[in-house]
């Protein structure tokens, strides 16, 4: 097994007070107080946050003095059962009602003047939706970045299909919601069953996470309030942040095109569009140089919160009348171009592409007979993710070019570009698929270099709860805005697994985290005739082609 790291808390930052705020069961939460200058009423950011207030692993304390030296009083709170905090760890159950009486805490309090806004990443950033969902009217705006309301939950649709749920759900809580405190460890993958991997981690460390054991136990506490809880609360001016390479992308997109429909919210809805990953690598310095590293590299960091912090900063100050103007309803930018702003998302005008397949090709012609096209996935033979880690997608931007070469893959190459060409908008994938209940699909959007290295611009993937039978199949690669420069092309990637960023499909619909790896199953696609198969990338929608389920969490 290997080495396994206990991260404990970091002491209190010299230049911040701890302080132990009540909950409404009794249960106090610690938190790191910032004031700005003399203690004098003023607004107040708040970050509640399972990482460790104090610790390097999301970058608090200088973040915090950042928001400090802009006039803002910062309060970082541990959440419930974390590090400093009473109570016992528990995957989203509280968050909501942890933030009202935190709310209503500072409102409390001398130093603010009545105004909390609220900001953060992933986890953090969902618990300022979760905090948006109680209502409390001293919420001013909320800045939420690379989350979203139903985050690490694989949403379920209308056709039969739902998201193949990430391998990071399960590791989150093997590292985060064991205990109080982190544990940095690399699974083995290569165990079999997958639960096991976890099973060695617990036995190893003498002690279990009540998150994991309840996926397994039918237990359903550790979930998130529903979208539909947020879209029926009182709505607050919001800025969403989205990266392009961010794996918990799904979760943003799926709350932006409900807010964005929902007519109190949509006037509160603005968009933030950025070219990085969950970790916050750009595009621009991919791959990461060690100089580049804000992980490790402290000038690094220091370069980085400008760009982090600063259009949360100035959507604050819009929204509270302190200075400036609201943003644009949508600020985005290009991969491998520039910023732009626009009233919506796609911007107006945006162009739309459809690309039919055949053959080893993506063509602008149909194809007028049908051809089927065959792949056969081995579950002892995985497909390899793109990358080490899912969340740093950016620091080694792996050549995916070799991947193509498999016989279990299906490479479709378009046509060279003979201009810089901007895509923007949604991709969606139709697919006439025949495969058994339980089938996994992966797809991956790349740009194929003049060289033939292959670089990953967008992936979607399906699980099929019912079988298809020659029938369509609409996958949803997420919304683009990538250059395609001059003299690359674009290529499509269809594979039955993408490991070990996905859990592979289980033999006959069996509990993929229990199950060994089954025989070899061929799954088929038709290209051209009737229907056929295609992509399209522009400005249609997937919510036209394959509407959420109104029964599913979302």
């Amino acid at each position: 097994m290997p080495a396994i790291e206990h991260i404990d808390p970091q002491p209190v930052p010299h230049d911040a007070t701890e302080v132990m705020i009540p909950m409404r069961d009794g249960i106090r939460l610690a938190a790191d107080l910032y004031l700005a200058g003399s203690p004098r009423p003023g607004p107040v950011v708040l970050v509640r946050m399972p990482y460790d207030k104090g610790g390097v692993y999301s970058f608090m304390p200088p973040i915090s003095r950042y928001f400090r030296a802009h006039g803002y009083h910062v309060l970082v709170q541990d959440v419930r059962g974390k590090y400093r905090s009473e109570g016992v760890p528990e995957f989203a159950v509280n968050e909501v009602n942890d933030g009202y009486d935190t709310i209503q805490w500072l409102t409390e309090q001398a130093w603010c003047d009545g105004d909390v806004v609220m900001w953060g990443d992933s986890y953090y950033g969902y618990t300022a939706i979760a905090a948006a969902i109680s209502g409390h009217p001293a919420l001013r705006a909320f800045a939420p970045r690379v989350t979203g309301s139903q985050l690490s939950m694989p949403l379920e649709y209308s056709d039969g299909t739902r998201d193949v749920e990430q391998m990071a759900r399960k590791g989150y809580f093997a590292t985060h919601y064991v205990d109080a405190h982190r544990y940095e460890w690399e699974p083995d993958w290569n165990i079999r069953p997958l639960r096991a991997v976890f099973e060695r981690f617990f036995d190893q460390v003498g002690r279990r996470s009540a998150n994991f054991d309840a996926e397994f136990e039918g237990d359903s506490r550790f979930v998130p309030a529903p979208l539909k809880a947020l879209l029926e609360s009182p709505p607050v001016p919001v800025l969403f942040t989205i990266g392009w390479f961010d794996i918990c992308a799904v979760w943003a997109w799926h709350d932006v095109r409900a807010l964005s429909r929902h007519p109190a919210w949509a006037e509160h809805l603005h968009l933030r569009l950025e070219a990085i990953d969950h970790e916050n690598y750009w595009l621009g310095h991919a791959p990461i140089a060690p100089d580049e590293d804000h992980r490790t590299d402290p000038g690094a960091l220091e370069r980085l919160l400008p760009r982090y912090v600063d259009p949360a900063i100035e959507f604050f100050d819009a929204v509270l009348g302190r200075r400036g103007a609201l943003p644009p309803r949508v600020r985005y930018e290009i991969c491998h171009g520039e910023w732009h702003d626009s009233t919506t998302w796609p911007p107006p005008g945006a162009g739309r592409l459809e690309y039919h397949l055949a053959p080893g090709v993506l063509t602008t012609e149909p194809t007028p007979q049908g051809i089927r096209l065959e792949w056969t996935h081995d579950p002892a033979e995985l497909v390899p993710s793109p990358g080490a880690d899912p969340f740093a997608a950016l620091m080694d931007r792996s050549d995916l070019a070799p991947i193509g070469e498999r016989e279990d893959v299906l490479r479709f190459s378009g046509p060279v570009a003979g201009q810089d060409t901007d895509l923007m908008g949604a991709v969606i994938l139709s697919l006439r698929l025949t495969a058994p209940a339980g089938a996994n699909v992966h797809t991956r959007l790349l740009d194929v270099t003049p060289d033939g290295r292959a670089y990953l611009i967008t992936r979607g993937q399906a699980h099929l709860d019912l079988a298809a039978r020659s029938q369509h199949v609409v996958i949803d690669l997420q919304s683009i805005a990538y250059r395609l420069r001059e003299g690359h092309r674009l290529a499509l990637d269809i594979m039955s697994s993408d490991f070990p960023h996905y859990v592979p499909e289980a033999p006959a619909s069996a509990d993929p985290w229990h199950a060994l790896p089954g025989e070899p199953v061929t799954r088929e696609i038709t290209l051209g005739g009737p229907g056929a198969s295609c992509l399209r990338i522009g400005d249609r929608h997937i919510d036209d082609l394959r509407p959420p389920s109104a029964e599913h969490r979302g």
